[in-house]
């Protein structure tokens, strides 16, 4: 294919073969835009790059051709142009500015405890051609910010921008890990923030009031939504919980299910309740579970069937 062709590539440093006509390039705190690449310079992914921006210049860091972004990425556009791939010089200079931007953190917290503003103070960038700095808040009301940016730009000489965040990207600004024990979801596996309802966490049988379901920002956690399409056709294949029926002869109710191990549990009115796979409780087959006999019973079972299914592969 011509200059837009591309073999392979992946955010830990795999080959993007070519010239891609675009690149998705990650700046510090998560921040995504797509460039172009009008010289056809080629690139692996983990190469940083120098990038046009409104009033200057700003290096990133280069994850993937921009035709495999995100669908709202793409929408976005291109923000601007590719100018060069970065030296050892640039890449030294943003460190150096790594340090100035913990300095200008220092500072703004000052302004705005002296200001008493309702705000929180959660990053500060610093543009790689220092033409601009910005400084990330969170806040539950509006803020009226102008004598503090009058403030900053007389200490700085330079361009002041302030960007009210919400709390998911205060998370993904700052990063962390999860509950699972894995690097947030908004820094990793997903590029965009979809909506997560309290209607995906029933469909996941999951308590709404437990905070075992929420992240660090204090919402939803992202995974529940990534995970939704899992529970979604599980849905159509297992019985809904409350069914009543018949099998043999004894009316049951289906009071649980396990997807993941594709077992369904019944209640029965005069007995223990029993446990049987999905295939089984399809075929109107029980195989009973509830009692250390009962159990073995059943694993026997799955082994055997494991057995069978190897042996006719």
């Amino acid at each position: 294919m011509e200059s837009g062709s591309v073999e392979s590539g992946s955010e830990s440093g795999g080959v993007l073969r070519g010239t891609p006509e675009s690149f998705e390039l990650e700046f510090k705190g998560g921040r995504k835009a797509i460039f172009g690449n009008p010289r056809n310079i080629p690139f692996r992914a983990g190469d940083q790059a120098i990038v046009e921006v409104d009033r200057g210049q700003d290096i990133g860091v280069i994850i993937r051709e921009g035709d495999e972004a995100s669908k709202k990425l793409r929408d976005k556009g291109i923000l601007g142009p590719i100018l060069r791939r970065a030296t050892s010089g640039d890449i030294e200079r943003r460190e150096e500015l790594a340090e100035k931007e913990a300095e200008a953190h220092r500072i703004c917290q000052q302004c705005i405890a002296r200001q008493s503003l309702p705000m929180k103070l959660v990053d500060v960038e610093w543009q790689f051609d220092g033409n601009k700095i910005r400084f990330y808040f969170t806040s539950d009301r509006r803020v009226d910010f102008r004598k503090l940016v009058r403030d900053l730009a007389s200490i700085f000489k330079t361009r002041i921008e302030m960007r009210q965040i919400g709390v998911r990207d205060e998370a993904r600004r700052l990063g962390g890990f999860g509950r699972c024990g894995r690097y947030y979801c908004c820094r990793g596996v997903i590029s965009d923030f979809d909506p997560v309802t309290l209607k995906m966490v029933k469909e996941q049988h999951l308590a709404p009031g437990s905070p075992k379901i929420s992240g660090g920002c204090g919402r939803l956690m992202c995974c529940l939504r990534y995970e939704r399409d899992l529970y979604t056709q599980a849905k159509k294949e297992f019985p809904k919980v409350g069914t009543k029926g018949t099998i043999e002869g004894e009316m049951f109710k289906v009071i649980g299910t396990d997807i993941f191990h594709r077992t369904v549990t019944l209640g029965r009115k005069d007995d223990d309740p029993i446990t049987v796979t999905l295939d089984d409780f399809k075929k109107g087959k029980i195989v009973e579970a509830g009692s250390r006999e009962k159990d073995e019973a059943l694993e026997a079972y799955w082994s055997e069937a494991e057995r069978i299914a190897r042996e006719e592969k």
